[in-house]
């Protein structure tokens, strides 16, 4: 897949990250009116939905992607992922409701009740959204994936600001209301947008038992390596409290510019990589996720050390009132970490060769390794040093993977650095002309 070849397909990506980029700085402003416990609620709301969807996706939607392109059993597909999808997420949201007061209990905070509450609303909400993003991404339809995704950060954005000038001050509930209201709206969006699209019936050769096949050890692998990245601020509300949540919350909101990047890189390169494993395209297949793998290393680099030196303690404390200073320690640790983030992208590569089971073992030693560390954060009772737990987890999935792609697909250490090389050459040429 050369740059030069699909600039339209990257530039609609990169118009969609920056609305993830805009809604970040207002998430900022968010956080200004926002008591770092009314934060830390709303974190453990937000992060167990998408704890729910991440692993939904991997069950149920990939394999719109994975089978979808066999135009005769679309149908088919569409129908299982969808009925896939219902179960999952309204089972989960339902269950998690249904334990509402023992999890209050243990968490020691008895708010939780609320979160409980309020998860299935939010949950069958989401659904036509994110069932109607994967027709897109299945398609490349990246300009349908901004407008979608413009809606829902658009309507946000709108509400923030009207609640800000109308009370002054946010909360919890406020927060709720405005995440329901980009949601709703989003998602009719996605409807009106994938119309033609959504077609559902009984007729295809597909079959659920080799739908499941694939995506249920993926699940698995979804399920295990979501946990550090969805499910640790649980247990850093019971090890610590809700205003700690709220301020790791904080810097791991800041952080979500390279999360987002990577699942930029993801989304273009499981596609393009399916389509070249199908039809034996190795060598293109190389240069797809080498090239991903070393523009994103080189530029994470460039960009966390000119945030390191200074400009994210600047930043922070800008934005930021000093109840969330500790957040400017969480962000900076975070930053080492953003070396590693790039070889993410190998898990797209390892899903496309249908090799769910290894990356359900390199996700297992990589969460494990996580919580390990997290734990004993935990009963060391330092909050200066919670982000090491998922640090842990980005750092121990990069050398594995890495170590897997080197002796089975020929990764060589060298290609980490090839985008010096390209720039080089390619510069060389325009130069030449």
């Amino acid at each position: 897949m050369k740059l030069q070849d699909n600039i339209g397909l990257v530039s609609w990506t990169a118009f969609d990250k920056i609305t993830y980029i805009i809604y970040g700085v207002v998430s900022l402003l968010q956080m200004k009116y926002l008591e770092p416990d009314e934060l830390g609620l709303f974190a453990l709301l937000i992060n167990l939905h998408t704890w729910i969807f991440v692993i939904s996706d991997s069950l149920a939607l990939q394999n719109i992607i994975q089978f979808g392109f066999e135009r005769e059993s679309r149908k088919l597909v569409n129908l299982y992922s969808l009925i896939l999808l219902l179960i999952l997420t309204v089972g989960s949201s339902l269950l998690f409701f249904l334990f509402r007061y023992p999890l209050s209990n243990l968490f020691s905070e008895a708010r939780i009740v609320s979160v409980a509450e309020y998860l299935p609303i939010l949950v069958i909400l989401t659904i036509p959204r994110v069932y109607c993003l994967k027709f897109l991404f299945r398609d490349h339809r990246m300009s349908g994936v901004f407008a979608v995704n413009a809606s829902f950060f658009g309507v946000m954005i709108a509400q923030t600001i009207y609640y800000i000038i109308a009370y002054k001050k946010l909360d919890f509930q406020d927060m709720f209301v405005i995440y329901l209201s980009g949601t709703l709206i989003s998602s009719v969006h996605s409807i009106i947008i994938t119309r033609k699209e959504l077609i559902l019936g009984f007729v295809g050769k597909i079959k659920l038992k080799k739908m499941l096949n694939f995506s249920f050890p993926l699940m698995l692998s979804a399920t295990v390596y979501s946990l550090p990245k969805q499910l640790d601020i649980f247990v850093i509300q019971y090890f610590f409290s809700t205003n700690s949540v709220g301020i790791y919350y904080s810097a791991k909101n800041l952080f979500r510019f390279f999360d987002e990047a990577i699942a930029a890189a993801q989304s273009l390169v499981y596609p393009a990589a399916v389509r070249n494993i199908s039809k034996n395209n190795f060598k293109q297949l190389n240069d797809l996720y080498t090239k991903a793998i070393s523009f994103i290393f080189i530029a994470f680099i460039l960009c966390a050390f000119t945030l390191e030196i200074g400009l994210s303690e600047y930043l922070i404390k800008l934005f930021l009132p000093a109840k969330y200073n500790l957040s400017i320690s969480h962000f900076n640790l975070m930053l080492f970490a953003t070396p590693f983030l790039p070889f993410l992208i190998l898990s797209s590569v390892i899903n496309a060769y249908e090799k769910p089971k290894t990356l359900l073992k390199i996700v297992s030693i990589s969460t494990l390794c996580s919580f390990v560390v997290l734990f004993l954060v935990g009963i060391a009772g330092n909050d200066l040093y919670i982000p090491l737990g998922l640090m842990t987890n980005y750092i121990v999935f990069a050398f594995v993977s890495y170590f897997w792609a080197n002796k089975n697909i020929g990764y060589k250490f060298k290609q980490i650095f090839r985008a010096v090389g390209d720039s080089y050459h390619f510069i060389k040429s325009k130069n030449k002309i």
